[in-house]
C-alpha cells in the first residue's frame, strides 16, 4: 500500500473510532494507537461473527454493512455502520453475551483485547462510557 493510501486508511479508521461513543472522549494520541492496532475484516452476508457462550478476545466496529444481534435464538437489535459490539465480554471477563450474524456483507474493524482494555479502563471518561453501554446491553438481554 501506498504511503498516501495507508494515511487515507488510517483517516478513515481514525474518523470511525471517533465515532464510536466510549471512544470518542479518548485523547488523540490513544485513538491513533487505537487506529493503528485495527484489523479489517470482511464478513460475508450470513455469517457469524460471534458466537454465544464463546470466550472473547475481540471488540468490533462496524465500518459498512448491518449485523444482527440475538441473545438465546431471540432478535435484541440490530447494529449498523459506527456501532460495535464485544464490549460486554471483555470489561466483564465473561463469555459473550449474545450471537452477532453479518444481515448483508459487512466490513468491520476487529482491536484485541488487551488494546481495547488498555485504552477504555485507562480513561475514566470512557469507562465510565462503556460502563453504561454495557448495562444497556444486559438489559436488553
Amino acid at each position: 500500500m501506498s504511503g498516501e493510501r495507508a494515511v487515507m486508511r488510517a483517516g478513515r479508521e481514525l474518523a470511525l473510532l471517533r465515532v464510536v461513543p466510549m471512544f470518542a472522549p479518548l485523547p488523540g494520541a490513544t485513538l491513533e494507537r487505537l487506529a493503528r492496532n485495527l484489523e479489517r475484516l470482511e464478513v460475508p452476508a450470513g455469517a457469524a461473527i460471534v458466537r454465544q457462550g464463546e470466550a472473547g478476545d475481540r471488540y468490533y466496529v462496524i465500518a459498512d454493512g448491518e449485523v444482527s444481534v440475538a441473545v438465546d435464538g431471540s432478535l435484541v437489535r440490530e447494529q449498523g455502520p459506527g456501532e460495535g459490539f464485544g464490549e460486554v465480554a471483555l470489561l466483564r471477563d465473561v463469555p459473550r453475551t449474545a450471537s452477532v450474524v453479518a444481515i448483508g456483507p459487512v466490513v468491520l474493524y476487529a482491536l484485541d483485547r488487551e488494546a481495547f482494555l488498555e485504552a477504555v479502563t485507562g480513561h475514566p471518561v470512557s469507562r465510565m462510557t462503556a460502563d453504561s453501554i454495557v448495562a444497556a446491553h444486559l438489559e436488553t438481554a
